[in-house]
């Protein structure tokens, strides 16, 4: 099993953990501070949420495309099919940012599920403002509303931390930076590896129609 096979098996475990399981609400009582983290994880969930509908549009127009590059290939329109192959080019490079997105959040999600207590929060949520936004970021131009969000929420979620870590004497320390860095590396493999899993390679002038017409099914 591939370090990528790995990764992605552990990711979807950790995912399909119950959320009962993870939350004490004795440990972590009602309070303004577990109502504004539950507020958090709300956004979060609805941004996971929307990340997820729009990359299943965009498989579904690529599908499409694909299909467009037979076609054109078989009729021998290789100018047409030049032009859909470009344009199928740049919708994959959304795609790959919507997924690699959606993967990042999911990861970030589940750390918000596990907080306890003070302790937990500060430590949990460092890195979950670094990959909130570089996600942030990485929406830019693409989809404008999420990045906003996230924004927002980024700060929200440095507030809290700030806040935390002077009532209990704690900060994040530089271990917090690289488990960002970790966790957007992992999601970024995962997401490789899961477009080159369902999407067919786009055809080019080297591959035969029967190749292609057999890709296209």
């Amino acid at each position: 099993m591939s370090k990528v096979e790995k990764f992605a098996k552990k990711w979807d475990e950790q995912l399909k953990e119950p959320t009962s399981s993870k939350i004490k609400s004795a440990i972590f009582p009602d309070s303004p501070l577990k109502r504004k983290i539950d507020l958090a994880r709300t956004r979060l969930k609805m941004q996971v949420d929307r990340l997820e509908q729009v990359s299943a549009r965009l498989m579904e127009r690529d599908k499409s495309i694909f299909n467009k590059i037979v076609d054109a290939f078989i009729k021998h329109e290789m100018d047409r099919a030049t032009l859909y192959a470009n344009e199928l080019a740049e919708l994959r490079k959304m795609s790959k940012i919507i997924l690699f997105s959606k993967l990042s959040l999911e990861k970030v999600l589940l750390r918000l599920e596990t907080i306890r207590d003070v302790g937990d929060l500060i430590v949990a949520m460092a890195p979950v403002i670094g990959v909130v936004r570089t996600v942030k970021n990485g929406l830019a131009g693409v989809l404008p509303d999420a990045e906003r969000e996230l924004g927002e929420l980024a700060d929200v979620l440095s507030g809290l931390v700030t806040d935390m870590g002077e009532l209990s004497g704690r900060s994040p320390t530089v271990e917090a930076s690289e488990e960002a860095q970790r966790i957007l590396e992992e999601a970024m493999a995962i997401a490789e590896q899961r477009m080159r899993e369902k999407l067919p390679e786009i055809p080019t002038t080297g591959a035969s129609v029967s190749d292609k017409e057999k890709a296209s099914k």
